[in-house]
């Protein structure tokens, strides 16, 4: 039985959140990307995080049917669908699950149909066949990450599932598989925790090394790509109905979940233990949407004693504190 003390902070929180989104879109801007100094920087093509806050648009609409979230998630998703062709960008899953396909299901415009499908299919032309997966290319200089994959491509396919299902080729749940089985045999570590990249050798697929592009060190814990990858997981389990995808869903959970019990919001690598690291409360949020994903398909003692209450938790202590509105 759900305790109605803990889930009364959910109707504020998502008032609070939209109050939020409305600010910032009334600015009419181009793609919030990054921020530096507090304020954002923003990208007139979305780069990869342009999905995210034209998602954010779908969401607040869904929620509110407010026609003013309508227009500025349309006016966002039509600047983004000429990406639907790009074939270096392994995060075609960022960009258009959240806009095309959340906006062909509140419009039913087939053409928010018909560009999410040629994104799944770019994403798919992508995959290295000999070697057995996506690699993690696109917005990293003139680096060559050929034989690089992130952890991060997890989150990406199931645009790919979804595709398979709305008119695309079969051929993509193909790809889906061969690259997921790639990533828990090279990525996911014996104690739960996954490397962030994993390079191999591009023409054979010969694993060579555990790396990292943005955690502490190769071998530590970057709490954001341990995130992606139980969210990841989670939706691959739930899309696709494979056991061994919960299950490994379940390691990493275990592992994110014995990191976080002084706090909730972890810090930006969980191999940063001092007291003044910086917190990462994106890290959190994604794996507080794992949990509620996995959760939902396990229905385990664990779900309801621990991955649901440190959800909640998380979710709680976020709104606790928000940044300040400096945009």
């Amino acid at each position: 039985m759900t305790n109605a003390n803990s889930t009364s902070f959910i109707e504020p929180t998502i008032q609070f959140v939209i109050d939020r989104i409305d600010q910032q879109r009334a600015r009419q801007a181009d793609f919030p990307h990054i921020t530096k100094g507090g304020k954002w920087v923003y990208t007139e093509d979305g780069v990869w995080t342009g999905g995210f806050w034209t998602g954010l648009q779908w969401l607040a609409y869904s929620e509110t049917k407010d026609e003013k979230f309508l227009h500025e998630a349309e006016r966002l998703t039509q600047r983004l669908l000429p990406r639907a062709n790009d074939e270096v960008n392994h995060d075609l899953g960022f960009m258009f699950y959240p806009t095309a396909v959340y906006g062909w299901r509140a419009t039913g415009k087939e053409e928010y149909r018909a560009a999410a499908v040629r994104a799944a299919e770019s994403l798919a032309k992508q995959f290295n066949k000999e070697a057995g997966f996506i690699p993690g290319w696109g917005f990293f200089g003139g680096q060559n990450w050929a034989g690089s994959v992130l952890i991060d491509t997890l989150m990406n396919l199931p645009l790919l599932v979804w595709a398979t299902e709305n008119g695309g080729s079969q051929d993509l749940l193909d790809v889906v598989t061969k690259h997921t089985e790639t990533a828990l045999r090279n990525h996911l570590r014996e104690d739960g925790s996954v490397y962030h990249v994993f390079v191999f050798d591009e023409k054979s697929g010969k694993p060579l090394r555990g790396d990292t592009y943005q955690g502490k060190s190769a071998e530590s814990a970057w709490s954001r790509g341990q995130g992606w990858a139980v969210a990841g997981l989670s939706m691959l389990a739930d899309m696709t109905s494979r056991t061994e995808y919960a299950s490994a869903a379940q390691r990493v959970a275990a592992f994110i979940e014995s990191k976080l019990k002084d706090s909730p919001i972890p810090k930006w690598d969980y191999a940063a233990t001092g007291d003044d690291e910086p917190l990462d409360s994106s890290a959190g949020a994604i794996s507080a949407y794992g949990l509620v994903r996995l959760a939902r398909i396990t229905r385990t003692a664990a779900t309801f004693s621990w991955h649901l209450p440190f959800s909640t938790r998380f979710r709680r202590n976020a709104l606790r504190r928000p940044m300040p509105s400096r945009f």
